[in-house]
């Protein structure tokens, strides 16, 4: 009865992809900051050192008096000579001495010195802004890494979409959107895929359309005539085979009944009337529908718990289960209790994702024989023991019982608690997360 779910902590495909993509660009950027920081910095001291020394240089010609040399090595190093060094420049490296003062600057990408000497100075700059950014070559071999990451990744997509199609045409598909056909695309694996998936649809289609006909003409064949025929019992003369035609088609209209309501539970849970309401109104509802003598059925609500559910089909369910105890009894009173439980030890629990410490119950409880088989095999339909042939019944009430719950994301569980030798109790129960 459990069903296999996918973890939540793992995200869709898509969605991994997409986080894949961002973190690589991501890593591919920081790599870059840091090359271009580390190269900025590199280049900044080689030019540094390279005015430094030229401002040594320089400084011996200017303290000689060698003007015209001293013009000619600096232009001759591309520096541009002006009058005062910029008002904005910062400061990089200052010499004071005795008569001399030596000051490196930088002003935008312009790097220079100005010299000071007995009250007169001199200053040069120069544009450092191609030698500054020199060796971008990492840069082109990670913008190109970029360009391939973002090809692959429009690739990945362009592969996956299919994929992603298909998804959402299951997810109409499980709704009951049989009809539905999805686009061929040119791609020959792909091509295959929807084809494949549209031809599943349209036999899927008209399998399922021939199944709600024959349900309706069962329905409506059926009932008719069998309702017809009990009218027509009821009126004949009595006679020693009138009570066996009787019992006949009591039957077989509590067969097709039964087989009804089967096959709807199958249709899924859009059938389903959800509203709130206490656990009292179940067994209420319940019993209206029940022909038990007073005697027969003890009940005991110590928890008028609150149920989100469909009170009709739930109410079959608490039926099926209380027939199904009132069959198989050998003795004794069937006893249904409602009741707060801290603790399902040694009980049988089927239909619940993980064992709960404090669970709602409905018990149904009676007295019989231990079962030859587990309880699983009698939750399939039509699932009966040998020894019942005489029962009346056709193995499919517990098999509603385990639709219905599962309808409702419902547990089910089973305690025998044997007492004499053959005997014991049966408990079957209807369990309620607390939340």
């Amino acid at each position: 009865m459990s069903k296999f779910r996918i973890p939540n902590l793992i995200p869709p495909l898509f969605v991994q992809i997409y986080v894949l993509f961002i973190a690589s660009v991501c890593i591919s950027g920081v790599i870059v900051y840091f090359a271009n920081v580390n190269n900025l910095k590199k280049n900044e001291q080689a030019i540094l050192s390279k005015t430094t020394f030229l401002a040594q240089q320089s400084l011996l010609e200017f303290i000689s008096g060698n003007t015209k040399h001293l013009q000619e090595m600096v232009e001759n190093n591309h520096y541009e000579i002006v009058r005062q060094m910029p008002k904005d420049a910062v400061i990089l490296l200052e010499d004071k001495e005795s008569f001399t003062k030596v000051k490196i600057f930088r002003f935008q990408s312009y790097y220079g010195f100005c010299l000071e000497y007995l009250g007169m100075n001199f200053v040069a700059f120069k544009d450092y802004e191609s030698e500054l950014f020199l060796g971008d070559g990492l840069n082109v071999w990670i913008f190109l890494d970029f360009l391939i990451q973002l090809l692959t990744f429009s690739i990945i997509l362009a592969l996956l979409h299919p994929l992603k199609v298909l998804q959402n045409a299951l997810q109409e598909f499980a709704k009951g959107n049989y009809k539905i056909k999805i686009p061929v695309p040119k791609e020959p694996q792909q091509a295959r895929l929807a084809w494949s998936f549209n031809t599943m649809s349209a036999k899927i289609s008209k399998l399922m359309m021939t199944r709600e006909f024959v349900l309706r003409n069962i329905g409506h064949e059926l009932k008719t005539p069998i309702s017809k025929a009990k009218l027509a019992l009821e009126m004949m003369p009595e006679n020693p085979q009138k009570e066996l035609v009787m019992r006949c088609v009591g039957n077989l209209d509590s067969l097709t009944s039964q087989i009804l309501t089967f096959e709807k539970i199958q249709e899924g849970g859009d059938l389903l009337v959800w509203r709130e309401f206490e656990v009292e109104t179940l067994v209420l509802e319940t019993l209206q529908h029940l022909f038990l003598e007073q005697e027969e059925l003890e009940i005991e609500i110590l928890e008028n718990f609150r149920i989100r559910g469909d009170l009709q089909f739930l109410s079959i369910a608490l039926k099926n289960l209380i027939e199904n105890a009132k069959k198989y009894k050998s003795g004794g009173k069937i006893t249904m209790s409602a009741t707060q439980e801290t603790s399902l030890e040694n009980t049988i629990v089927l239909g619940l994702e993980s064992q709960k410490d404090e669970v709602f119950c409905l018990n149904i409880c009676n007295v019989g024989n231990a079962l030859k088989q587990p309880i699983s095999y009698y939750l399939e339909p039509f699932s009966r023991e040998d020894t019942h042939a005489l029962i009346q019944g056709y193995g499919l009430g517990l098999g509603i019982v385990k639709g219905i719950l599962e309808l409702h994301h419902l547990g089910f569980g089973y305690l025998y608690q044997p007492k004499a030798e053959s005997q014991g109790i049966h408990c079957f129960k209807i369990i309620f997360p607390k939340e």
